[in-house]
């Protein structure tokens, strides 16, 4: 069963800067702002270097935690696509796809949009529970921007 979601947020974040410091760099941004230190949480290239074709594991406390592949980055229309592999060795599989837009709007502003694609079943109550966690990591973000720290 495939089922796909989608958040959209409005921001008065420019784009570029959305792009850059929230999407391209999400889940450094939510290890170091959002989960707590002490669950020990880090993220590290497997292999590439942060473009297409990129295999990125988040570990907590040394032990894998996700894994997600990068399928897709344009700089310069702002989107950005990973899948998220699950499994082992010969028995990894793709089970979700996560396609991030950033749209610049006329104030100076965005519109932030995350669709993602679960190649599994997938309960009602988690796709609620993963729309609220991208918007309150977004939040986040936007109270970091707004302390004025490039510091994320």
């Amino acid at each position: 069963e495939v089922t796909s979601w989608e958040v959209e947020i409005t921001s008065s974040i420019p784009a570029s800067k959305v792009f850059h410091d929230f999407v391209i760099v999400l889940f450094d941004f939510v290890i170091k702002n959002v989960i707590p230190k002490d669950f020990g949480m880090t993220i590290t290239n497997q292999e590439g270097d942060g473009g297409v074709g990129t295999i990125k594991i988040m570990m907590q406390d040394g032990s894998p935690q996700a894994k997600h592949k990068i399928t897709g980055l344009d700089m310069e229309n702002f989107t950005y696509s990973m899948v998220m592999i699950e499994g082992i060795g010969d028995d990894e599989y793709e089970s979700t796809l996560s396609e991030m837009k950033v749209i610049p709007s006329r104030n100076g502003g965005c519109t932030f949009i995350s669709k993602n694609t679960e190649f599994k079943e997938i309960s009602e109550g988690e796709i609620e529970f993963q729309k609220e966690q991208i918007a309150e990591w977004f939040k986040v973000f936007e109270e970091v921007v707004s302390q004025g720290s490039n510091d994320y």
